[in-house]
């Protein structure tokens, strides 16, 4: 929802009174309609926050974080280049609009004083970001406009930069909750929009990785596919084999331009008449030494096949794992961790800015979720494959109870039993967590292992989250868990 005429002039005002006379020291663009400017105004940093696109257009104050790209868009570099270091000498509204105008004083590269306009324009779709020069021509645009693509007004570089016409009947909105006198419009504006764009960014990010992992099952899938395929294909190695015996027996009655060996088949019980197949063009020693070589291809790649569908079906069901965990991711942290987990086995590629941050850091799976369950035990949970690992491997006891539903993915639950035996409710509330973090959290009731620690095994090299249990039991139970 756009902001109406009234709020935009009092915000203005706000904006003037705040950053009057301070200096842009940073210019950072985190999406393609969104810029922030760090302001120094007597000893204090402001961070002013310009969206120009959708309904959630605005120009205010703000506290929060946004995570920057690994390289800036033209026109930030361009902004950089003509107004980091400039004074901003005025903020206003024009004629009572939608359009924001900050006057700033700036400096060429010989020096010379340069006196530039940042146009703000807050009209829904429309809206847009202009750098407009001393000479009143448009230096760039953060949304180029075509003559005739957009109403009648073209926006270009070298053109010079005309007022919108104002519309008769578009007047803008009122904003849901108006400023009370002496309320700051920036920290309502940034309360508003702020949280709405927060989540739907977070909706944005899980669906993108989502389909990442998505097509990642998709291709391992297919290649699995593929490799049982292949692998079925070598079934007949037997047969070669036996072929390549019974030829190797009978090679004294083979002449070269045969095509075909009539023997007996000692393999079988009488030892019928059998027919092989030869090469004529081939002398007998080479339709020998040909059944031999597929014979050896065929059974090689039985065994290289196997193994590697063995490590492939592993991959397949860490990949469904970790779809599962996007299912149930419920914060930004979340996805973070989960894009972590995944760039931790290599199957993402870690950003060149992750590893900065990172380095020297210790790598951990990140928190568990605590419960406690109505009689007081403990009760942790894993929120992911990499906290699991960590959950299981690390924090859990030797005694403490490990559960799992069983035969689905989910979360590593442990009942921390700190010396004493656990008790049936407690037993009852962490199977019950165990399927409300699992697959079957909307199933109704299912089947969870449990076992204690010490029976838990996590293999060299195995992928997070893979683990193997033994001297377990299994209780049945629903995914309405009693712990809080």
């Amino acid at each position: 929802m756009a902001l109406d005429a009234v709020t935009i002039g009092r915000l203005a005002e706000e904006l003037n009174d705040r950053l009057k006379d301070g200096k842009i020291e940073k210019i950072r663009q985190p999406e393609k309609d969104l810029l922030l400017f760090g302001v120094r105004r007597y000893g204090e940093t402001e961070k002013l926050l310009l969206r120009a696109g959708g309904p959630n257009a605005r120009m205010h104050l703000t506290d929060r974080s946004y995570e920057n790209p690994a390289n800036a868009p033209m026109f930030c570099m361009l902004l950089r280049k003509y107004l980091k270091g400039a004074r901003i000498l005025d903020i206003r509204q024009v004629n009572g609009d939608r359009i924001l105008v900050m006057t700033l004083e700036g400096r060429t590269e010989l020096g010379d004083e340069l006196q530039l306009q940042l146009v703000t324009e807050l009209m829904g779709r429309a809206a847009n970001l202009i750098l407009v020069g001393e000479d009143g021509r448009i230096l760039d645009c953060l949304r180029r406009i075509a003559p005739g693509e957009y109403g009648k007004r073209a926006l270009l570089p070298g053109l010079r930069y005309e007022l919108p016409e104002k519309p008769v009947t578009e007047h803008g909105h009122a904003a849901e909750a108006a400023p009370a006198p002496g309320e700051s419009i920036s920290a309502l504006l940034d309360a508003r929009y702020g949280s709405q764009e927060q989540r739907e960014l977070q909706r944005r990010r899980a669906q993108e990785l989502t389909k990442t992992v998505r097509r990642m099952r998709d291709r391992q899938q297919r290649k699995l596919a593929a490799q049982t395929d292949e692998l079925r294909r070598t079934e007949n190695m037997e047969q070669i084999r036996q072929e390549a015996e019974l030829l190797k027996a009978n090679l004294y009655r083979v002449h070269r331009g045969d095509r075909t060996l009539v023997c007996e088949n000692y393999y079988e019980p009488d030892s019928p008449e059998t027919v092989l197949e030869l090469d004529p063009l081939k002398s007998p020693q080479q339709n020998l030494e040909n059944r031999y070589k597929r014979y050896r291809k065929a059974k090689g790649a039985k065994e290289h096949l196997g193994s590697l569908i063995a490590e492939g079906e592993k991959l397949l069901d860490y990949l469904n794992s970790v779809l599962d965990e996007l299912d149930r991711a419920e914060s930004e942290r979340d996805l973070a961790e989960i894009r972590g987990e995944l760039e931790g086995v290599g199957l993402l590629k870690k950003d060149r800015r992750d590893r900065k941050k990172e380095k020297g850091k210790p790598q951990h799976g990140g928190e568990c979720l605590r419960f406690e369950s109505p009689d007081g035990f403990e009760i942790l949970v894993g929120r992911n494959n990499a906290v699991n690992d960590e959950l299981t491997t690390k924090i859990a006891r030797r005694t403490d109870y490990w559960l799992h539903v069983k035969n689905l993915h989910g979360s590593h639950v442990i009942l921390r039993c700190e010396g004493r035996e656990p008790t049936e409710e407690a037993l009852k509330a962490a199977a019950e967590l165990a399927v409300r973090y699992s697959q079957a959290r909307n199933g109704g009731k299912c089947a969870v292992d449990y076992t204690m620690v010490r029976n838990v095994k996590k293999a060299s090299g195995a992928l997070p989250g893979r683990v193997t249990y033994q001297n377990y039991r299994t209780i049945i139970a629903e995914g309405n868990a009693s712990a809080e």
